[in-house]
């Protein structure tokens, strides 16, 4: 199978190039192209402000990433050419590349709800008809793809990097840098912020690293710390095992029902506290392999309990891991299975 893999491929805790990654090892020859830009440019902000008005701008395409995608479909013979979220990636090159060979599959891949427009852009509108699959992690959203022309969708579960979400073994000075009671890593939104005030103002010593809005949150609460920075690299997956309970929040604004902390926290070895939902309780089993939660008052009454059974904690976790590895949630088998449904 040769394959080319088109997406932002910039910093070691991206899941872009995750599943890059689990790309290379499905396929036999991979060729790639990075999307990512050195910076986001001044043109770039306006083109997004203005298709948000609904004024049909397309996003400039700041390294040049639809030529070289061209220029190595000239020079080889692709059986998938695989984009990640191509909100730069144009029709003319979807139709060029199709004028090559129409036994290439083109597909989609995105892990935003892309029915909604802020996650959109006029350049994938324009390509939606003429992706071959389009692959979504949001369930909800399937019907809504086809009504925007989409050919096939095909839906797949939140995934884990084997080679970046697994358990390590952390100093003393680690855990205290990472980790704590309870922690949440991740951007400020209204209702998360809302069940992390909760769970400070009773009591419950709360850590989170996520900057932005978050710092006008700093010293409310004597037993909530927020930090000045986000975590990135090695540091993030260590801090789902240095906090003692990791907390999942879902982004109310693309209406989530499983996000890439669902499967990363407990392939870390680490004890997930999740918003309770329909595909979490499928993916794994409450009070067993992760703990999940509707409303802070019940985050709040669970939060006190586990924090004080450590081995309860302790076996939760280590199943959560296990689930991972056995029901094949790792990106890898994800990814295999999915190029297997294509070609």
């Amino acid at each position: 199978m040769k394959l080319l893999s088109v997406g932002n491929l910039n910093g070691l805790s991206n899941t872009c190039l995750h599943r890059h990654w689990a790309l290379k090892k499905a396929a036999s020859h991979v060729d790639e192209v990075d999307t990512s830009p050195p910076k986001i440019s001044f043109w770039y902000r306006i083109a997004y402000r203005l298709f948000q008005w609904y004024i049909p701008v397309r996003l400039p395409d700041i390294v040049g990433a639809n030529n070289k995608i061209m220029q190595l479909a000239d020079k080889n013979e692709y059986d998938i050419i695989w984009i990640d979220k191509g909100i730069t990636i144009n029709a003319a090159t979807l139709k060029y590349i199709k004028r090559k060979s129409q036994k290439i599959n083109i597909v989609s891949f995105t892990p935003d709800n892309m029915a909604m427009r802020h996650n959109q852009s006029q350049n994938f509108l324009n390509c939606i008809k003429l992706y071959d699959y389009h692959i979504t992690t949001k369930s909800f959203i399937v019907d809504d793809l086809y009504k925007l022309g989409a050919q096939k969708v095909l839906f797949t579960n939140k995934s884990f990097s084997e080679d970046f979400h697994y358990p390590r073994n952390l100093s003393e000075f680690e855990i205290d840098r990472l980790g704590g009671d309870v922690g949440f890593v991740g951007v400020w939104e209204k209702e998360r912020c809302n069940s992390v005030m909760h769970l400070a103002k009773n009591g419950i010593n709360v850590r989170v690293f996520g900057a932005g809005k978050w710092k006008e949150y700093k010293n409310k609460y004597p037993n909530l710390i927020v930090e000045d920075n986000g975590l990135f690299s090695e540091d993030y997956p260590k801090s789902f095992q240095a906090f003692k309970i990791s907390l999942c929040f879902l982004r109310k604004i693309n209406c989530d029902l499983q996000t890439a902390r669902t499967m990363e926290i407990p392939a870390c070895e680490g004890f997930m506290m999740a918003e309770r939902t329909t595909e979490h309780e499928v993916l794994f089993e409450d009070g067993k392999e992760a703990v999940f939660f509707s409303g802070d008052d019940e985050l709040l009454e669970k939060c006190k309990y586990y924090l004080k059974a450590e081995e309860e904690r302790i076996q939760i976790a280590k199943m959560g891991r296990k689930r991972c590895i056995e029901s094949g949630y790792s990106n890898e088998e994800t990814f295999k299975k999915l190029l297997n449904r294509i070609i």
